[in-house]
């Protein structure tokens, strides 16, 4: 509280607002969206040039407001520099996909960004484009009906679908060989896939290709634990002429638990297949 004195009394005043640890900026690589597409986010946070030591690692929430300011869903997730580590005019800049859930919402969404602590639920302010002090909203986007083309059936080849502790992603294993179908849109096709291998278990990578008939889409090797991120645009040539598209995803080792650690997991695994997606273009 900063205090003014005259004539003998003394006058409180507003306490200045907190100074933003940051000016945030969030783009997007599209503005419509099917409801349970995939969205690509690219944050930048300028820290501050007088910016002193944050104490805690804070989490990112990108929020998807509705046009009365509700929020509708969030993607929360760490930066990719830990907030404990930024420095005074540091730029922290970095890209990530999310999936829109198949929220039966269709109109405009407005994006904010916030910073925020997961032990005392404080909200850091931060400079750019206006909501309030501690969100920041840039873009706005469009959600749009589902392509029926974007259905997915998986046939065979799938395990159940598995989740991690937290409950905050889920995959499925693949076996060697795995089949999605979806209806044939006629058209060129977007495939976005989200799969994760592991390398080491194995003297080579494993490598997957995609497949629709006797034509290969796509080859890519599975070198990391990580997920990897393939968007591929595939020509309406290559779907076939068939109503059904089968698309098979090969990898070429598998393994089984059981005769790695002596579980009692006997099921043939390939790669986990974290999302898949298919929309016309």
């Amino acid at each position: 509280m900063v205090f003014a004195f005259a004539a003998g009394v003394v006058v409180g005043c507003a306490e200045p607002p907190p100074r933003p640890v940051a000016v945030a900026s969030l783009t997007v690589d599209r503005f419509n969206v099917p409801v349970g597409g995939p969205l690509k986010l690219n944050l930048r946070f300028d820290a501050a040039p007088d910016l002193e030591p944050l104490l805690e690692d804070y989490r990112v929430s990108v929020r998807f407001l509705n046009s009365d300011g509700l929020s509708l869903w969030t993607d929360d997730h760490d930066p990719a520099v830990p907030t404990s580590r930024w420095e005074a005019g540091e730029t922290i800049e970095y890209s990530r996909f999310v999936t829109l859930p198949p929220y039966p919402y269709l109109g405009t969404l407005t994006l904010a960004v916030a910073l925020y602590s997961t032990e005392s639920g404080e909200t850091l302010p931060l400079a750019g484009e206006d909501l309030d002090q501690a969100a920041r909203g840039v873009p706005t986007i469009e959600t749009q009906p589902r392509h029926e083309s974007s259905v997915l059936v998986h046939e065979t080849g799938w395990h159940p679908v598995e989740f991690d502790e937290t409950g905050g992603r889920d995959w499925r294993w693949t076996t060697g060989r795995a089949v999605i179908a979806f209806r044939n849109p006629h058209d060129d096709i977007r495939l976005i896939l989200e799969v994760a291998g592991r390398p080491d278990l194995f003297e080579e990578p494993q490598r997957l290709s995609l497949v629709i008939g006797d034509r290969s889409l796509h080859e890519q090797v599975l070198d990391t634990n990580r997920p990897v991120y393939i968007d591929e645009t595939v020509p309406v040539a290559d779907l076939g002429r068939d109503e059904v598209v089968r698309l098979e995803l090969r990898v070429d080792k598998t393994f089984v638990p059981a005769e790695l650690d002596g579980s009692r997991d006997t099921r043939e695994l390939g790669m986990r297949v974290f999302f898949n997606y298919v929309e016309p273009i």
